[in-house]
């Protein structure tokens, strides 16, 4: 027997049963590294589509990709101590004659593997199998074309899944330090909304007559900035109307920073449960020879007739941009309203009493 099948021996169906026991260590290495076990044959048609699918890449204004794709090898497990890593993913076909597709079968029941056989079902995922905060994926298929096939026609609850995971681990670290949680009530006390400020953070400026605050921090500098109106409706959220109001909001408070031209992707999404228009892209200052990456979120919400832009931007040159943005994004994603502050301000002086 090789020693990944006796490693595994004793963890069968893990994927069913979700681990080797009730202790688990720490989950190693970056969270934006994704290590594919995969046949060193298999690999060459497979290496460009799992790229393709997950190393996606955002201009800072250098590019650098979301995800690192790593190959490696399951003769190598105990080794190289795959079992510990934070994000995991085996590809081999079932009819293949190679150690990956054998480890695929000794942690598969026969009851999944015959499902894979008979094209129901493509591709398993689970969390902490054999570490805190892991992520493991198996990819397989009747054949190598079938798999190939089903990594595509997954690809983006794949990809999904890996960012949820990627962002629970990343949040966790930017709150490992704590939350400054008088700062996360005095902004919504006094504002009506807030977000979970992290220790480092802090109120860098405010404007509550003009309706903006900043809040930032240092090495490297980041930011997220919260406008807000009145009396603007979700049918004038247009790509145009989003982009000017951006650049006419950061012109004046930032000093004449705009979005660089034709730098930006505009989409939607969810946003604190609201529709929100996103833009994504490159910010700049011709003033000030600066520049780097933003990302906006803005959205109506109807309900106390107010407009939100949230706005997040990272300078750092010469230093890795990206996850620094995630960062900062993901404390933008706890905006939260305070429906106690608009109540209050809309009840009469003998309701108040």
């Amino acid at each position: 027997m090789s020693q990944y099948s006796m490693k595994f021996s004793l963890c069968l169906f893990v994927l069913c049963f979700g681990g080797c026991g009730d202790y688990l260590p720490e989950s190693l290495g970056p969270a934006r590294k994704l290590i594919v076990l995969a046949d060193s044959t298999d690999w060459q048609t497979l290496e460009d589509p799992l790229r393709e699918i997950f190393e996606t890449v955002i201009y800072t204004p250098q590019a650098e990709r979301v995800y690192e794709i790593e190959q490696g090898d399951v003769n190598f497990f105990q080794a190289h101590k795959h079992a510990q890593r934070k994000n995991l993913l085996v590809i081999a076909p079932l009819n293949a004659d190679h150690p990956t597709a054998q480890f695929v079968k000794d942690i598969l029941s026969p009851e999944v593997q015959q499902a894979i056989l008979e094209g129901r079902a493509a591709v398993s995922w689970k969390k902490d199998v054999w570490a805190k905060d892991q992520i493991f994926y198996v990819v397989s298929g009747k054949n190598l074309a079938t798999t190939l096939e089903n990594l595509y026609m997954e690809s983006d609850r794949l990809y999904r899944t890996l960012e949820n995971a990627v962002d629970h681990s990343v949040r966790e670290n930017v709150y490992s330090f704590g939350e400054r949680e008088n700062i996360t009530r005095e902004l919504a006390d006094t504002y009506g909304w807030s977000v979970r400020v992290p220790f480092g953070y802090r109120i860098l400026e405010a404007y509550p007559d003009s309706g903006f605050v900043v809040l930032a921090r240092d090495n490297p500098n980041r930011w997220l900035s919260v406008y807000w109106e009145s009396d603007v409706h979700p049918d004038q959220l247009t790509e145009d109307w989003c982009i000017q109001k951006r650049d006419d909001i950061m012109g004046r408070w930032f000093g004449g920073d705009r979005i660089a031209p034709g730098e930006v992707a505009v989409r939607q999404a969810e946003f604190a449960g609201k529709l929100a228009t996103v833009l994504q892209g490159l910010w700049e200052n011709e003033a000030t020879w600066k520049g780097g990456p933003f990302k906006s979120y803005a959205f109506v919400d109807v309900d106390i007739n107010r407009f939100f832009l949230i706005d997040i931007g990272v300078y750092a040159p010469n230093k890795k941009k990206a996850p620094v943005l995630r960062q900062v994004d993901l404390v933008a994603k706890s905006f939260a309203i305070n429906r106690e502050f608009f109540q209050a301000a809309k009840a009469t002086p003998d309701e108040r009493l």
